[in-house]
């Protein structure tokens, strides 16, 4: 598709990442959004729910998505298991139109690990293949023209980044990965709350987070993962650490080397030669990996922003592919520093 100006709705308009969405696609070339729906927060505006885009977007905030006739696409930014139920109906008065879910519901192609994982049976299992798991740096060639998009978790995303130049490599690797409070929603529990988080540090769903099938159907199911989430002090930024065994034959400037041919044609991957530094990357779309191999192990460090390159900056990277547009079409944003 020539570039031009295209019409989006967001529907769960209040969340933080559709917050996000929002700010990113004010200043992008091609793309607007002309509807946002919340049933939670209908007759309020954008900027009163998100108060940093006031007098910037005030579009209303309606309960209902209404018509789509006049929309190519749709932003679903709606809790895990809501997707499921309104892609069937979405499609049915909009067959043309284009669906890019941020949520969980579609990223699995095997609907028999949606119970285990998620806690309930899949509504549309037929629909599941369909999907393009929005991973551009694994799935360019599908995302582009693709209609339906299933954008990934924001600890897939940092983890499988980190890991996937290794896919088919390694056997094992055992991840912790720290993550802002932010990545909990709008709407904070007695855990995630983050006064109660923000001078301590917890794992929780020591290895059984529900993005690990996530990150396995990425690197080919081949791979046994260990996945320690922890939450971590801060707002915003997912930092994960990896360790794996060394495979025989590579040394340090060979796996250097694997990582740099395998990111060379990805802008938002940077390959640094120190550590990276969490606050570069908060309010970019850029995932910074670092790589260290001493004996027969490796570690590698990847730090994102878990709002941004974990849900909405690479749900625009997607946007970008699925319609023709240069693929960094307003993302050429740089982190904040200090």
């Amino acid at each position: 598709m020539s570039a031009g100006t295209s019409n989006w709705a967001i529907v769960g308009a209040a969340g933080y990442t559709a917050g996000e969405l929002c700010r990113l696609l004010l200043q992008h070339p091609h793309a607007r959004v002309t509807r946002a729906v919340s049933s939670s927060s209908a007759g309020k505006r954008v900027g009163d729910v998100h108060p940093n885009l006031r007098g910037l977007c005030d579009l209303p905030l309606s309960g209902e998505l209404g018509d789509p006739s006049q929309l190519d696409g749709v932003f679903l930014c709606l809790p895990h298991g809501e997707s499921m139920g309104r892609v069937p109906a979405l499609l049915s008065a909009g067959p043309g139109l284009r669906i890019i879910d941020l949520s969980a519901d579609f990223r699995l192609k095997d609907a028999s690990l949606y119970p285990r994982w998620y806690g309930r049976e899949h509504a549309a299992p037929e629909l599941l293949e369909s999907f393009v798991y929005g991973l551009p740096e694994l799935h360019r060639d599908e995302l582009r023209g693709a209609a339906r998009v299933a954008n990934p978790g924001c600890f897939a995303t940092a983890v499988t980044l980190a890991l996937l130049p290794m896919a088919g490599q390694v056997d094992q690797a055992a991840v912790t990965a720290v993550t802002g409070s932010s990545g909990s929603g709008a709407r904070p529990s007695e855990r995630t709350h983050h006064p109660t988080r923000a001078a301590t540090m917890r794992a929780y769903r020591v290895l059984g987070h529900q993005h690990t099938p996530e990150i396995l159907q990425a690197l080919g199911d081949r791979a046994d993962l260990s996945f320690v989430p922890v939450s971590g002090p801060f707002v915003r930024g997912i930092y994960a650490t990896c360790l794996l065994a060394l495979p025989a034959g590579l040394d340090r400037d060979r796996v250097v080397e694997r990582y740099r041919a395998f990111y060379a044609a990805a802008p938002f991957v940077r390959l640094l030669d120190a550590p990276p530094d969490l606050q570069v990357v908060t309010g970019s779309n850029f995932c910074d990996l670092h790589v260290v191999v001493e004996g027969d192990r490796m570690v590698v460090v990847a730090a994102i922003d878990n709002l941004v390159k974990g849900a909405a900056g690479q749900a625009v990277q997607n946007l970008n592919l699925a319609m023709g547009w240069d693929e960094d079409a307003g993302l050429r944003l740089p982190g904040g520093y200090p």
